[in-house]
């Protein structure tokens, strides 16, 4: 099968959808299905839903112009197929697309990620996004089928999504040894798991520093106390 031809850029005009009002993303420029969206209406940015549509389902893939809109203002993340097919027309790769569409599926699951945020809470809000993951389908995992398959007893599957962790595990290292197996048991891909890892090196990382720098301050005001006494 012959590779598919994208649209030809001299066909671009100045595109303003629906009577000429620019289009307005539904999601936020910072979340990533906002992302996603800005960057798939920038790519195709000069042709209507319409003309992509046509396209699309005459060289690539069927897709209609409801689909196309849907996926260029952020109403819903875009099929797999989809974005490919977007990024065919587009004459773009599509390898940063998908990596947007995974993370579009994901984020609304992850743990809180925002300055300031503590140990406590961080482990808090781990306990939050895995029982989130739990209950994403239509009826939630059972915690034994979990257990099978992280390969975990249940008992620590349970403290976990409860944001139980013993506080030997409250390191970097060892709390994300310990976060993958249950994020692969509830169909997390390794491609989204830095939306866990990230905040949690952000909140673990800033704790330890917190802690080295109540260390200092304690030896300083230690020595200060034992120059007195000397005096």
């Amino acid at each position: 099968m012959p590779p598919p031809v994208p649209l030809s850029p001299y066909t671009r005009r100045p595109y303003r959808p629906e009577g000429g009002r620019p289009r307005r993303p539904v999601h936020p420029a910072d979340s990533a299905q906002g992302r996603l969206a800005a960057v798939l209406d920038e790519v195709l940015r000069g042709w209507t839903d319409t003309e992509v549509a046509v396209h699309a389902s005459e060289t690539v893939f069927p897709l209609s112009s409801a689909t196309v809109g849907r996926a260029r203002s952020g109403r819903c993340a875009p099929s797999t197929a989809t974005v490919k097919a977007l990024a065919a027309v587009a004459g773009v790769d599509s390898g940063e697309l998908l990596r947007l569409r995974t993370e579009a599926i994901w984020q609304p699951y992850a743990p809180v990620d925002r300055p300031g945020v503590t140990q406590a809470v961080i482990v808090w809000s781990l306990g939050q996004s895995l029982e989130a993951l739990r209950r994403r389908g239509h009826n939630p995992i059972p915690y034994r089928v979990l257990a099978r398959r992280a390969a975990l007893p249940e008992a620590t599957v349970r403290d976990r999504l409860a944001g139980i962790w013993p506080a030997g595990l409250r390191r970097q290292g060892r709390l994300l040894l310990q976060l993958d197996a249950p994020l692969r048991a509830l169909g997390v891909p390794d491609a989204a798991a830095d939306l866990w890892h990230v905040p949690v090196h952000r909140a673990l990382g800033r704790s330890a520093l917190e802690r080295a720098e109540r260390r200092k301050r304690s030896m300083r005001s230690r020595k200060s106390q034992s120059a007195v006494l000397s005096n």
